[in-house]
């Protein structure tokens, strides 16, 4: 009778290694790939905010929303997250795929140490608008004193951001990343390769390409807020970042 032959112990660690190189090699592909399907859905949540600016401009008289809307003594607003909702298929489109629990709207006010309850149907968000364009109102205690700005007051309507993925901060900055300002040990990369998503005013959206300044702040490379590190301001009639007038 003829005896059945096992493996040995050196044929099992080569198939063991073999295994091992191979996942070494797909598991970072794979990663990117699902990476990829994330930046892809990203953007599309993006477009249709982008879109809903636009809806509402078209229903406002060319009219931005203001970026808070004191509803009653207690400081309980309404925000132009609220105010662009009736214009979005559901509130999961205010969430990135990549980090779709990235803030939550109603402690972020709490969090900061701001006496403001926002009256909201939604909790989680990861776009945030760009103040420039949302302002707080001439008759608004809470934020700026600048009065809701009208599109034809916007230079380059094609060029001009208007909600983008990042963390917002109490200062209502919105750096591409949590830690845009930390040491260069602790920055993490924005969200999709190295970069953002962003919508325009004009209701397109598309990708912005960062990188990392020497300081280790991600800014953006390339378009008209080259080297600054959140896409918040008006684009001038030059085609580049001109403040916040």
């Amino acid at each position: 009778m003829q005896r059945r032959r096992g493996f040995t112990l050196i044929e099992l660690l080569v198939v063991i290694a073999i295994i091992a190189i191979l996942a070494a090699i797909l598991f970072p592909v794979f990663a990117q790939a699902r990476e990829s399907a994330r930046k892809s859905a990203c953007l599309s949540n993006v477009k249709q905010i982008g879109s809903a600016v636009q809806l509402y401009l078209q229903d406002y008289d060319e009219t931005l929303a203001l970026n808070l809307y004191p509803v009653d003594a207690r400081l309980t607003v309404f925000s132009f997250f609220d105010a662009h909702l009736p214009y979005l298929k559901n509130t999961g489109v205010l969430q990135c795929p990549s980090e779709p629990q990235s803030q939550d709207w109603s402690t972020f006010f709490s969090s900061c140490g701001l006496p403001i309850r926002p009256l909201t149907d939604f909790r989680y968000f990861s776009y945030n608008g760009n103040y420039c364009m949302f302002n707080g109102g001439v008759t608004n205690p809470l934020t700026d004193r600048r009065p809701a700005r009208h599109l034809a007051t916007i230079p380059r309507p094609s060029e001009q951001s208007v909600f983008s993925d990042g963390k917002l901060e109490c200062n209502f900055n919105s750096p591409f990343n949590e830690n845009g300002r930390r040491p260069m040990t602790q920055v993490k990369p924005p969200r999709h390769h190295d970069g953002v998503m962003v919508a325009y005013i004009d209701g397109h959206a598309k990708y912005q390409k960062a990188r990392r300044n020497p300081a280790g702040v991600w800014v953006a490379a390339g378009g008209p807020w080259d080297n600054r590190d959140s896409l918040w301001g008006l684009v001038n009639d030059q085609g580049v970042y001109g403040g916040c007038p």
